[in-house]
């Protein structure tokens, strides 16, 4: 089953700016490169802000496009990759691929915290995946006292399989609203993009997360710890589910608990949860 996304034409809109953006190097400027991760900058008529972009290769094919797009995703990856992220919350899972979420970043003191009310959209296969989030309005995540509503006015990553490797491109374009100093807001337009090149040391120094392939039942949440290397994910109604399993991040294999009426199975580095019936967990840790 399905949730209505009452966000969903705003998110497709978005995931086609996001790939019309990643897609062409017309119209942005090239700034400098810095830790093999190639920085551009655009400015658009739309807004003043300008949207940022960070490129990288991975060389080789150790990894899939689609696990290196779950160390971005994940926020048990991001804790230990991107430094200004704080905390977030999935409010709604639409489906799989979709979801509404509340996120909080650090500012420096003594300006206040920014936080976010977003979507986000995925359309991922093996080799190639794109994904988008952007700031909607959302009666379920209403402002919190003590943090600035901050715009994400466009942000996406495009992961993508090449001859040689992975092409990594992070765009983003955000609104830090409020009073806030111009040294502050031009540090983070240049840092933000760098994002890129923190993922691909993430994925080099610890693997991916277990990493959702298929799912034919409801996909409710998922969580990942990187302290303990501990995935959980919540499953309802009937079918099955399926993860990748990384051997850096879990080189003795992993154990497998299930709550529910469901039968789960490792083999080849895959996780398959097969008789989904009802609401079930799956939890995945180090054996």
């Amino acid at each position: 089953m399905t949730v209505t996304n009452p966000h969903a034409e705003s998110s497709r809109k978005a995931m086609e700016y996001v790939k019309e953006l990643a897609n062409t190097k017309d119209g942005w400027n090239f700034t400098q490169e810095k830790g093999g991760v190639k920085l551009y900058s655009k400015v658009t008529d739309s807004s003043p802000v300008p949207i940022v972009r960070g490129d990288i290769h991975i060389e080789g094919h150790e990894f899939t496009a689609q696990q290196i797009a779950s160390i971005a995703l994940l926020p048990g990856c991001r804790k230990v990759w991107d430094e200004k992220f704080d905390t977030t919350e999935i409010k709604v899972m639409y489906s799989r691929l979709e979801s509404l979420f509340w996120v909080k970043v650090k500012t420096p003191w003594p300006i206040s915290a920014r936080d976010m009310c977003a979507t986000s959209l995925r359309q991922i296969t093996e080799d190639e995946c794109y994904v988008v989030m952007a700031s909607v309005e959302d009666d379920s995540v209403p402002a919190i006292s003590g943090n600035v509503r901050a715009n994400l006015i466009i942000s996406g990553w495009k992961v993508i399989k090449t001859d040689t490797g992975i092409d990594l491109i992070y765009i983003t374009q955000v609104d830090l609203a409020g009073s806030i100093p111009t040294a502050f807001v031009k540090n983070v337009q240049q840092q933000v993009p760098l994002c890129a090149g923190l993922v691909v040391k993430y994925a080099k120094d610890f693997g991916y997360p277990p990493t959702s392939n298929i799912c034919t039942a409801q996909f409710k949440s998922e969580n990942f710890e990187h302290a303990d290397k501990s995935y959980v994910a919540t499953l309802d109604g009937t079918g099955e589910a399926e993860w990748f399993i990384c051997k850096k991040m879990y080189p003795t294999s992993v154990k497998v608990a299930v709550k529910g009426e469901a039968t789960p199975e490792i083999e080849n580095n895959v996780v398959r949860v097969t008789g989904i019936n009802g609401p079930v967990t799956v939890t995945i840790t180090k054996a």
